[in-house]
């Protein structure tokens, strides 16, 4: 057990995320596997307007915003063609405003994304979620 500050943790590199990412933002790794085998805890900024892809995870998320103002958005994958699984459209189902002291929990398997609300506007949040064998699946 360790205690740690967010203000200690170095950055990720932003080239193992930036295929996640809109833009431009900082992630730190708060919970390595060596802290927690069953807890993974992002510290994320984004700036000047930036989100993350669509993806889903296989474990609920706890999103804790701690500066500015940001935004969930929840959608679905529309299938246009059955004969080519390639043809789809993503259609927003429901979009979550948030700002400094908001939780939301987004469930597993649920596509989504997240990050600032307006452009050249920036927002940090908490990410928490369980660790998986499944890797995150970004669209």
């Amino acid at each position: 057990m360790q205690k740690k500050s967010f203000e200690s943790i170095e950055p990720e590199p932003t080239e193992k995320y930036k295929d996640k990412f809109t833009g431009d933002f900082i992630i730190k790794n708060v919970f390595e596997k060596n802290d927690s085998n069953e807890q993974e805890m992002y510290h994320v900024t984004f700036r000047n307007g930036c989100k993350t892809r669509p993806h889903i995870h296989a474990s609920d998320q706890v999103l804790i915003a701690t500066e500015g103002k940001g935004i969930v958005v929840f959608a679905k994958r529309i299938m246009i063609d059955p004969d080519d699984i390639t043809k789809t459209e993503i259609e927003i189902e429901k979009s979550v405003m948030i700002e400094k002291g908001d939780v939301i929990c987004i469930p597993f398997f649920i596509l989504h994304w997240h990050g600032c609300r307006n452009e050249n506007e920036d927002f940090t949040h908490i990410a928490i979620r369980k660790r998986t064998q499944l890797d995150n699946i970004w669209f």
